[in-house]
């Protein structure tokens, strides 16, 4: 059974401004792997996971949880990114642009 996690109240606003930026976006929010993040951006031939958070709620203050805390550890690929706006997309965009 997979486990249906909850879309931030900012989720879909940030994947637009993504693909407005010329970025390609999967949503993985369901995938049931814990603490996989929202999404896989690719952008200049790289993929990026990306991770919302929402800054108007008391879990979005938090930061990575445990599940997600666990997997940014383990995973032996590119680190996971939070974005909580769009002025952190763009400036995330910028950086890997520039690398």
């Amino acid at each position: 059974m997979i486990r249906r996690s909850k879309k931030d109240a900012n989720h879909d606003a940030l994947a637009k401004c993504f693909r407005n930026l010329g970025c390609t976006v999967v949503e993985t929010i369901d995938t049931g792997i814990p603490g996989f993040p929202d999404f896989v951006v690719g952008c200049m031939g790289v993929n990026h996971l990306v991770d919302a958070k929402n800054l108007l709620t008391a879990y979005g203050r938090r930061g990575l949880n445990a599940n997600q805390s666990a997997f940014n550890r383990d995973w032996r690929g590119e680190r996971m990114v939070t974005v909580s706006s769009e002025d952190e997309v763009i400036a995330v965009v910028k950086n890997w642009r520039r690398s």
